[in-house]
């Protein structure tokens, strides 16, 4: 559930759901409201003169007369379905929340306020062996005193219908799960507010009063006081303050209705959405497909790529014809023509946005994530650009429906010809190459994907210094003694490697553990802020490029992938090294998901096709929307996918497939000394692995024999040095190891308690999220895992990599000398939990001044832990 994300409990998770689909349902309930209310005045009009036929006529002649009456008065008695409409809208809505909540293994054992578990009956009152469910009892108590209230002057037979149904709801879900209770029970409360609301005279202006109220609450708080991404704060607070501008709206809108002039509104209303719902369901998708069609091939249990255009075209008819549709036969003829004029200037824009502001964000993987995310976001510029465009276009819409609406219609379907004709070209193109790739696999014997090789990314040399620094994203160190007492075999894959279990990093997120790590000492929390002339950005781009530069500088032939934050941008943004063409700089993570799991046959689970079949219609919607909602929809490549455990999974791949496939993309060929700088997420996906390989898996059955086996964060520990030890047997194996130096380390630990640290109740924080990764394997160095219990730091890192290679190394941006002499003083931690860029200021991290921990000598003796004012 999504909401769960946010709110961290299930119970609020439910409530969320219950009033996000009472309001969404709202429309159709003042659908069912008006017609119910139309249905009971006819009656009430007509009832006289029906009882008066009844008392005075019998058989055929009272059915005939009565027939007669009716059509004089223009009813018909299956009208009186209609009083039944405001039942009929929930009952989906009821079968949908039964069927999801009644065996939703995420709720069960879950507790919420008095009630233990929301997977079973809430119990909540014994009698001896008697148990009550009490909940349901509640449910028909709100239900009885908000049917007092809206059947407070009708008929005896609209009220027994209505106690009908609240006494009806009682036994079917009596012994019911507490979540799907609760689910109800707060629809049942969201009618009862609905009804009181009716008490007014003039409910409306009530109802627009309080949410206009709430909208400008939540921008206040927005725009001022919450400290997450500005970009997608901005979007949320515009399309809240539509909420005050209905009037405006309506004014607008009765305007256009008293000057337009569409005699037939069905064809202007239906060739609009046509338009839309082909060119969202199928064209855009279509050109993603027909640009490398044997990627969507054969991809688990499917073999056509044509499954994934038509599930896409199934879900923009359900969104832009079925339903339009159905409220356009609901509605009157004002509604009428809102909807033809919503459908033009919906068609008019996306196809602005699709064609004319269609955006280069890098190459698209077959998972649908862009290589190039980080500029989704657009600048002020383009976004203003872009919806001046839009409002261009859609005024001419709006001219064209007042004074020719019949250049619409001519427009609308030049437009549906066009589509027809690129959406025809596509699918020719699909099926020549899908039947092409069918004959080779038939011909191959489905070996082609098996044998599927990889181009090497890092470049190493056999016989010059090759000197590899690794980034994992909160590995813990303190993880390190266990996982090698489990799985023993790493001993002899890590040779020659020691272990600094004595090391600190400054700072519990990356925007502040990278920088020292990557730059050295200048670049810790607190030297970063004694520059304050400097911009922060630019500050962390200098730490990204201070080793590949030096090496670059040192005749050492560079590598870079996934600089973490570069240009501070989520994904990496690798223009930051244009300055310097030999390094070579490459975004991994997300790159081969798609290659691991083809590889691995991961059919089973349907990963990639549950992936593609939601995330087309997503990708449709990203193109046709305008440039500043645009990173919304993508969402860090999840495309809002509501399942928390599924997205880490493929969260998870994202990096697993890399270090994976590490010895596939390590070459051989270097001829000159070679430095590789990479950065990895696994350590930071916390998640269950299926021992004792430590693969990921949705289903695992063993968790290992770890005294942390109930760790997501040690399985994917684990599993990193596992991996990484594969990698290393492949350098033995290719005589690349004696003269490799390798450093793997981390920008922090994570916030588990493994025990390490003595408890000590005056330090308000969990130590290990400060004491990261730190390993080192020299030139030449042998013999079993070492461990040295210096204090160390990971902004060492810098100077480990360059000992004995480059003499008296000097940071090239600030010309100060690249040492570790700042060690000697106590060490500044900043225990600031901002960790998004646009949480701090624009040249100093935002950091209050009881958040300034030091530490010196001994990270686990608790006496040298002390808060700097």
């Amino acid at each position: 559930m999504a909401a769960f994300k946010v709110y961290e409990n299930y119970g609020f998770a439910i409530i969320v759901v219950s009033l996000s689909i009472t309001f969404l349902c709202l429309p159709l309930y003042i659908v069912a409201e008006k017609w119910q209310n139309i249905e009971r005045n006819t009656i009430r009009r007509l009832k006289p003169r029906i009882d008066s036929i009844k008392a005075v006529f019998k058989g055929d002649e009272q059915y005939m007369i009565l027939s007669a009456f009716y059509r004089q008065n223009n009813y018909h008695p299956i009208y009186g379905l209609r009083t039944s409409f405001g039942i009929l809208v929930q009952v989906p809505f009821f079968i949908a929340a039964y069927s999801f909540l009644s065996n939703l293994e995420l709720i069960r054992g879950a507790g919420f306020l008095f009630i233990r578990d929301l997977g079973s009956p809430d119990a909540l009152l014994s009698i001896g062996n008697l148990k009550i469910n009490l909940l349901p009892v509640l449910m028909t108590f709100i239900n009885v005193i908000s049917c007092i209230i809206y059947t407070k002057n009708l008929s005896v037979r609209d009220k027994i219908q209505a106690y009908g149904m609240a006494a009806i709801f009682l036994p079917i879900l009596y012994n019911s799960p507490a979540g799907l209770v609760l689910y109800w029970t707060m629809n049942n409360f969201f009618s009862l507010i609905k009804n009181i609301f009716y008490l007014f005279k003039k409910p409306a202006v009530v109802l627009y009063i309080i949410l206009s109220s709430v909208a400008a609450f939540l921008v206040v708080y927005l725009l001022f006081f919450h400290h997450g991404n500005f970009n997608k704060r901005l979007v949320l607070a515009a399309m809240l303050l539509i909420i005050p501008a209905i009037p405006f709206f309506i004014k607008l809108f009765n305007w256009i209705y008293k000057h337009i002039n569409i005699d037939k509104k069905f064809p202007v209303f239906i060739l609009s959405f046509s338009v839309v719902c082909l060119l969202i369901g199928f064209v855009i998708p279509s050109f993603v497909i027909s640009s490398s069609p044997q990627e969507f091939s054969y991809i688990e249990n499917i073999a056509s790529p044509f499954y994934y255009l038509f599930n896409t075209l199934f879900q923009a008819i359900g969104f832009f014809i079925f339903l339009p549709l159905c409220i356009f036969f609901m509605f009157g003829d004002k509604v009428k023509t809102l909807l033809a004029l919503l459908g033009v200037l919906l068609c008019w824009g996306i196809l602005v946005n699709t064609f004319l502001f269609s955006g280069d964000y890098g190459d698209l993987s077959s998972m649908l994530t862009f290589s190039n995310a980080g500029i989704i976001q657009p600048s002020f510029k383009s976004a203003f650009i872009n919806l001046a465009v839009l409002f261009l276009f859609m005024a001419i819409a709006v001219f064209l429906l007042i004074k020719y609406p019949k250049i619409i219609n001519a427009i609308s379907i030049i437009l549906l010809l066009s589509l027809g004709g690129i959406s025809i070209a596509h699918s020719l193109t699909i099926s020549k190459e899908y039947n092409r790739l069918t004959l080779i696999r038939q011909s191959a014997q489905n070996t082609t994907a098996k044998n599927s090789s990889l181009m090497p990314v890092f470049h190493l040399s056999k016989n010059q210094n090759n000197v590899i620094v690794i980034n994992l994203d909160r590995a813990t160190s303190a993880f390190i003694p266990e996982i090698f007492k489990e799985s023993p075999e790493l001993y002899e894959q890590f040779t020659g490697f020691t272990f600094f279990p004595n090391t600190i990093s400054y700072n519990g997120y990356t925007i502040m553990g990278i920088p020292p790590l990557f730059g050295g000492y200048e670049y810790t929390p607190k030297e970063i802020n004694a520059r304050s002339n400097t911009p922060l950005v630019q500050k962390h781009n200098e730490s990204l490029l201070l080793m590949p530069v030096i090496f670059l500088n040192n005749g050492f032939s560079v590598t870079v992938t996934d600089p973490p934050w570069a240009d501070y941008s989520w994904v990496p943004d690798p223009r930051i090294y244009a300055p310097y063409p030999e390094i070579a700089v490459k975004n991994t993570m997300r790159t081969y998901t798609d290659t691991w799991l083809s590889r691995n046959d991961f059919n089973n689970i349907n990963v990639k096709n549950s992936v593609l079949k939601r995330n087309f219609f997503w990708f449709s919607l990203f193109k046709a929307s305008p440039l500043a909602i645009r990173d919304v929809i993508y969402k860090n490549g999840e495309w809002w996918n509501s399942d928390a455990s599924f997205t880490d999974f493929i969260l998870l791949l994202n990096s697993y497939a890399f270090l994976d496939l590490l010895p596939e993309l390590t070459g051989t060929d270097a001829q000159s000394a070679a430095f590789a700088l990479i950065s990895n997420d696994i350590t930071h996906e916390a998640f269950y692995l299926q021992a004792p390989d430590y693969t990921p898996g949705q289903n695992i059955t063993n968790y290992g024999t770890s005294i942390y086996s109930n760790s997501e964060f040690y399985h994917v520990n684990m599993a990193a040095m596992k991996l990484l030890g594969k990698w290393l047997d492949y350098l033995k194996q290719n005589e690349l190891y004696d003269n490799t130096r390798i450093i793997i380390s981390s920008d922090h630990g994570s916030n588990f308690d493994s025990g390490t640290f003595t408890p000590n109740n005056s330090i308000p924080f969990n130590r290990e999220h400060y004491n990261p990764l730190l390993l080192l394997k020299d030139f030449n160095a042998d013999g079993l895992l070492e461990i040295d219990n210096t204090f160390m730091t990971n902004a060492d890192v810098p100077v480990l990599a360059f000992n004995d290679l480059i003499v008296n190394p000097v940071n090239p941006f600030t010309q100060n000398p690249v040492n570790n002499d700042a060690k000697q003083q106590k060490q500044f931690i900043s225990l600031s939990s901002r960790f998004m860029p646009n949480q701090h200021g624009t040249n100093t991290f935002t950091i209050n001044s009881n958040e300034w921990y030091s530490i010196h000598t001994d990270i686990f003796n608790a006496d040298n832990w002390r808060q700097e004012e």
